[in-house]
C-alpha cells in the first residue's frame, strides 16, 4: 500500500567559509545572513545591494520585447479609431489579475474595451474559438489575451479570419507551433529577446502597460495620473507572482516587494476591498498573499463564478467592490469545505489502490472530483506523498484536470510526451491543466509514469527534504540580526524564508500542547542564553516523550515578537528531534 511521507532529510547548505566572510564584510553583516544570502545565489557585494534593496531601476525597458513596439502600434491605433477592444483573462489569480490590470489602463485611456474570462465548464482553460466568434459578433477589432494564448493556434487562426487583430502577453510555456498573432509577448518564446525570463503573465501586461503609458506619452515624462497608475498596477502583479509559485527573484522581486508595500493604500477599490475582509490592515507578507489574498481571489474561479475576481479588481467604487470582496469570501469559505471533502476522497483512493505504490506519478480520475478545485488536491496530494499528482475531474466521456509536481520533475514536459492523449493541455514545470477523454485516463496514467521511469533517476525521489540555510547557536539570534532577515522579503518561490537548525537544544520548561485539533506545540528552549518561545504548528503529537531538560535538535525560522510593545526574538519550530 503506498505510504504518506512524513520523515523530512534535513539538507543543511553548505558554502565555503571564505566566501561568506567576504561578503559579510563587505556588507557588514552576520556571517548567518551572508550564508542565507549565497544559498539564494546572491554572492557578490553589488547583487546583494540590489536583492536587499530592490528598485524600478532594476527594471528592464520594456521594448526589449520584441514585439512590444508592434503591440503597443496596434493599441494606439485602436484609441485612436475608438475600436473595440477585448481583454482574454483566465480564472486564477494571475489570469484575473493581468486582465484587470489591462482593462483598468484602457479605462484611463478612454477606450471601448471589454474583459473575458473563459467558463471552467464550456471553454476551460484559456481562449476558445466561442469566446472569438461572440466578440467578432459584437465588433471587437483588437483581442488582448493575459497570461494565456501561447498554445491557441486554431483560435487565433479564428480570430485572424473574422478580422481581428491578436496581442498575446503570457508566460507559460511555449508548445511546438506558435500562433499568428500580431503580437506575442512571452518570455519563453525563442528568440524572445528579454533578459528576465521569470516574469508571471501579470508581469507581462505590467511592461505592456508601461510600453503603452510611454509611447502615449510621447517621450516626454509621465505625468503624474500614469506614475499612480503604474504605482498601484504594481500590488497587481505582486498577487499574481505570489499566488502564481514564479521565482521571487530579479525583476519579480522588484516589482512585489513594492506592490506589497502599496497594497493598504493603493487606488485600486476592489484590492482595498480584498483586504478589509482578509483583516489585513499593513502591508501583506508573501505568505499573507497565499494564505489570505490569493484564495479569496481564486474562489470565484472554483466555484463557478468565474469573472469574480476581474469585477473586484475593475470595480469602481468601494462599495460595489466591498460587496464583491464579501462574495469572494462566502466562496472561499464553501470552496475550504468542499476542500476538505474532495482531499479526503482522493487520499483515500490513493491508499485503496496498491498500483500507486511503485508509480512516481499518481494519475486520479473520478465523477466526484470538483473541476475548480483539482488543483489544490493535486497540490496536497503532492505534499503529502510527495509524487506529482494529477487529478482529474471527470464528467460523462470528458473530464477537465489539473496538475502539480515535485521538484526535478517537470510537469508540462512530462505531459507534452503524453500529448497524443490529451485534448489540450497546458502550464509549466509545475503546475498544468489538461483535457481529456475519459476512455484515456488509464493510457495517461501509464504513459506519464513510463515518462517519469526515464527522466527520474534518483531512487530517493520520494524523500521529502526541509532544507536549511545554515547551522546556528541561539544564542547568536539577536534582535537586531533577526530583523535584518526582514529584508529577504518578500518570501516565495525561488527565495523561501530563511530556515536554520541548532543542535543541543535545552528545554526550560515542559512542553505544552495548544490550539484546536492536534493542535501546536509551544516550548520554552535555550541554548547558551535565555529562553526563547518557541511554537511548531500542528506538531501537538511530537510533545510525546519531551520533558523539561530534554535535548533537542531543532530546524527552525526565528521572527520577531511585538507583544506588549516589547520586541523578543521567538522561533517557529519547522521539525524536531530529540538528541
Amino acid at each position: 500500500m503506498v505510504e504518506e511521507n512524513t520523515d523530512k532529510a534535513w539538507c543543511v547548505a553548505s558554502q565555503l567559509g571564505a566566501n561568506v566572510r567576504e561578503l559579510a564584510a563587505a556588507l557588514g553583516v552576520p556571517e548567518l545572513l551572508a550564508r542565507a544570502l549565497i544559498n539564494r545565489g546572491v554572492r557578490e557585494p553589488c547583487d546583494a545591494e540590489k536583492f536587499l534593496n530592490p528598485s524600478s531601476l532594476h527594471l528592464e525597458d520594456p521594448f526589449a520585447f520584441k514585439d512590444m513596439g508592434r503591440a503597443v502600434e496596434r493599441v494606439l491605433a485602436a484609441l485612436k479609431d475608438g475600436q473595440k477592444i477585448l481583454i482574454q483573462g483566465d480564472y486564477d489569480v494571475d489570469g484575473s489579475a493581468s486582465a484587470a490590470l489591462l482593462v483598468n489602463l484602457f479605462r484611463l485611456l478612454g477606450a471601448d474595451v471589454e474583459a473575458s474570462i473563459p467558463s471552467r465548464s464550456e471553454d476551460g482553460y484559456g481562449l476558445s474559438e466561442r469566446v472569438v466568434r461572440d466578440a467578432a459578433a459584437r465588433g471587437v477589432k483588437l483581442l488582448i489575451t493575459c497570461d494565456n494564448g501561447t498554445t491557441a493556434c486554431k483560435e487565433v487562426a479564428c480570430a485572424n479570419s473574422l478580422g481581428i487583430d491578436v496581442v498575446i502577453t503570457d508566460h507559460h510555456t511555449v508548445g511546438d507551433e506558435l500562433p499568428a498573432a500580431l503580437a506575442l509577448m512571452n518570455p519563453h518564446v525563442k528568440g524572445e529577446s528579454v533578459a528576465f525570463r521569470d516574469l508571471c503573465g501579470a508581469g507581462v501586461a505590467f511592461k505592456f502597460a508601461w510600453a503603452i503609458l510611454q509611447k502615449a506619452s510621447q517621450g516626454a515624462r509621465l505625468d503624474a495620473n500614469f506614475r499612480d497608475f503604474l504605482q498601484g498596477a504594481q500590488s497587481l502583479v505582486a498577487l499574481a507572482a505570489v499566488a502564481d509559485v514564479v521565482p521571487l527573484r530579479g525583476e519579480n522581486r522588484v516589482l512585489c516587494r513594492y506592490g506589497l508595500r502599496l497594497l493598504p493604500e493603493s487606488p485600486n477599490p476592489g484590492l482595498r476591498a480584498l483586504m478589509e475582509v482578509a483583516g489585513l490592515t499593513r502591508a501583506p507578507s508573501g505568505s499573507d498573499v497565499a494564505f489570505k489574498l490569493a484564495p479569496r481571489l481564486n474562489a470565484g474561479g472554483r466555484m463557478g463564478r468565474e469573472s469574480l475576481a476581474v469585477e473586484l479588481l475593475t470595480s469602481g467604487s468601494y462599495g460595489d467592490a466591498l460587496r464583491l470582496a464579501q462574495e469572494a469570501d462566502s466562496a472561499n469559505k464553501k470552496r475550504q469545505t468542499l476542500d476538505r471533502e474532495l482531499t479526503r476522497l482522493a487520499r483515500e483512493l490513493v491508499l485503496a489502490d496498491p498500483g500507486y505504490e511503485n508509480e512516481r506519478v499518481l494519475v486520479l480520475g473520478h465523477e466526484g472530483f470538483n473541476a475548480g478545485l483539482v488543483g489544490i488536491v493535486a497540490a496536497r496530494l503532492t505534499e503529502t506523498f510527495n509524487k506529482p499528482a494529477v487529478l482529474v475531474a471527470l464528467n460523462g466521456e470528458a473530464g477537465r484536470g489539473s496538475g502539480r509536481s515535485i521538484p526535478g520533475f517537470h510537469l508540462y514536459n512530462a505531459l507534452n510526451d503524453c500529448a497524443h492523449l490529451m485534448r489540450r493541455f497546458g502550464g509549466h514545470e509545475q503546475a498544468a491543466g489538461l483535457e481529456i477523454s475519459t476512455a484515456n485516463m488509464g493510457l495517461l496514467r501509464r504513459s506519464i509514469n513510463e515518462v517519469a521511469d526515464k527522466h527520474v533517476m534518483n531512487a530517493d525521489y520520494r524523500t521529502p527534504t526541509l532544507d536549511i540555510d545554515a547551522e546556528t547557536n541561539l544564542a547568536e539570534l539577536d534582535v537586531s540580526t533577526v530583523e535584518r532577515l526582514s529584508q529577504f522579503e518578500p518570501f516565495g518561490e525561488g527565495n523561501p524564508e530563511p530556515v536554520f537548525m541548532a543542535r543541543g537544544v535545552e528545554l526550560s520548561s515542559a512542553p505544552r500542547v495548544v490550539g484546536r485539533g492536534q493542535g501546536h506545540l509551544s516550548l520554552l528552549v535555550k541554548q547558551g542564553g535565555p529562553a526563547l518561545k518557541a511554537i511548531g504548528f500542528g506538531m501537538g503529537p511530537q510533545a510525546t516523550g519531551l520533558a523539561r531538560g530534554s535535548r533537542v535538535k531543532l530546524a527552525f525560522t526565528p521572527r520577531i515578537s511585538d507583544f506588549r510593545g516589547s520586541r523578543e526574538v521567538e522561533i517557529e519550530i519547522k521539525d524536531l528531534r530529540p538528541e
